[in-house]
């Protein structure tokens, strides 16, 4: 053991010699090298300022109430477009020999809830109504103006004057013959014995030639096919009303028709309003008056005021009108005073 003890004295190393100078020489450099904690104020004052973006940022984003869904481009304007044919036939002269002239024109109108655009008149002429009635314009010397038979005015011969009427409105009128408005179509019933309940608080009688002008006003405007159904139903149910199953309607084929008896004019005591509906669309075709006796030297059947629809459509696109004609000008008549 002894040996052992001996042995591992000699083993140990010496004990290094203590150099004073050079421990204080260390202990200086040491405690003049960097802190490494000063390092990080520096860091946050130069990223600072995109830390509080974000911050910013990260808040709008929690903060800010999210959108129900995707946003939609407002929808543009529904227009219910309808473009008609007019001719209107009236005796003109004296009393000893008369004859018949012609007003042919076309109205263009785009009617939606809040606004009405029309060109009224557009293409319009007034004209003799035949040969014999030219000949008869020819001897009088061509004039201009020609009296009214029976009424004190007179009648202007040659090209109608367009017109163009743009109307801020609300509610939806149906057609140019009538007044009444309707809030929506959507409460017009699809069954025909409230449809005549609701015709009938609105012209406010229940007289059957009222009540059946104004659904065909109702055929003509911006209703569904199973309301526009339920007023034609209703049409052939009404006193007075006649109904055909197989109407002429020239080149169109063959119609479906209902007529009634119309109150006098002041030329043509005997009146009848028809109106033809085409069967496979439901829309109407033609509307027009008909004079049912034969009248100065005329047949019984002839119209004395008809009105064709070229179209009738729903449409986005805006109002087509003449930029020559203005706005809301007077809607200069062909019937003037004497």
């Amino acid at each position: 053991m002894e040996d052992l003890m001996k042995k591992l004295a000699a083993a140990k190393p010496r004990t290094p010699e203590v150099d004073p100078e050079r421990m204080e020489r260390d202990l200086v450099r040491i405690i003049a090298l960097p802190w490494s904690r000063r390092s990080r104020p520096q860091v946050l004052r130069r990223f600072a300022p995109l830390l509080v973006v974000g911050a910013v940022i990260a808040l709008v984003v929690v903060l800010l109430p999210r959108p129900a869904g995707p946003l939609k481009p407002a929808a543009p304007p529904q227009w219910w477009h309808v473009l008609t044919q007019h001719r209107m036939t009236m005796v003109v002269g004296d009393a000893a020999n008369p004859y018949f002239v012609d007003m042919d024109w076309k109205n263009d109108r785009w009617l939606s809830f809040s606004a009405e655009v029309a060109v009224l008149q557009k293409d319009g002429e007034v004209r003799t109504f035949s040969i014999d009635g030219n000949d008869r314009w020819e001897m009088a010397g061509r004039p201009a103006t020609v009296p009214q038979l029976g009424g004190s005015r007179s009648v202007r011969i040659g090209p109608m004057k367009p017109a163009l009427q743009k109307t801020a409105v609300s509610g939806f009128q149906m057609s140019l013959h009538s007044q009444v408005r309707l809030d929506s179509f959507d409460s017009v019933p699809t069954d025909p014995a409230e449809l005549k309940k609701m015709l009938e608080n609105l012209v406010g009688t229940k007289d059957a030639y009222r009540i059946a002008t104004l659904a065909m006003d109702l055929m003509a405007a911006n209703v569904s096919d199973d309301q526009r159904r339920a007023v034609f139903d209703l049409l052939k149910t009404l006193d007075g009303v006649r109904f055909r199953d197989d109407v002429p309607m020239g080149e169109a084929g063959r119609g479906l028709g209902v007529a009634i008896t119309a109150p006098p004019t002041f030329q043509f005591p005997d009146v009848e309003t028809q109106l033809v509906v085409n069967p496979e669309t439901g829309l109407p075709v033609l509307r027009r008056d008909v004079s049912t006796t034969p009248r100065y030297g005329m047949p019984a059947g002839l119209p004395i005021f008809e009105e064709k629809y070229l179209l009738l459509d729903r449409t986005t696109i805006d109002p087509i009108v003449p930029l020559d004609i203005p706005v809301n000008g007077e809607v200069e008549s062909p019937i003037i005073e004497r």
